[in-house]
């Protein structure tokens, strides 16, 4: 008995309707561009890179701690170790709220039509995974 008739149209199908993104069965569309979905195969993400001041920030701390190490020898008194660590703290903290306050970029990639195309970009990882797990069902909608 053939119930293929029981199945919605993919069109009739929407996963994700939200900030511009729109999922349904077929279209995965973005920034006024469209993908057909059942054309969308190998998809992966990609983090990009850390906010650069945070190395910066790390790496001065670093430098501190190196040339703290070189003279200690002439660090004899307990103010001197501390505002050792004073100046080790500052820029440790600065590059930890740097990490916090800018994420990591996340990309969404696909090889399209035999190209690979950059489907998505967000510092916003809730949102960015919600769209993964929407075009994820569309894509197992479609038998991928």
């Amino acid at each position: 008995m053939d119930l293929t008739w029981l199945r919605p149209h993919p069109d009739d199908v929407t996963f994700l309707d939200r900030n511009g993104i729109r999922i349904t069965g077929s279209w995965f569309t973005v920034d006024g561009r469209r993908y057909a979905v059942p054309d969308l195969f190998e998809v992966w993400t990609v983090t990009g890179p850390r906010h650069p001041f945070a190395y910066r920030a790390f790496a001065a701390a670093g430098l501190v701690a190196v040339v703290a190490a070189v003279a200690s020898p002439r660090l004899d008194s307990a103010t001197a170790w501390l505002g050792v660590a004073i100046a080790i703290a500052i820029p440790l903290t600065a590059g930890l709220i740097a990490l916090r306050a800018q994420p990591r970029p996340l990309s969404l990639w696909a090889d399209y039509r035999g190209r690979a195309e950059r489907l998505l970009e967000s510092t916003d990882h809730v949102w960015f995974h919600q769209v993964c797990r929407a075009l994820n069902r569309a894509r197992a909608f479609n038998g991928h």
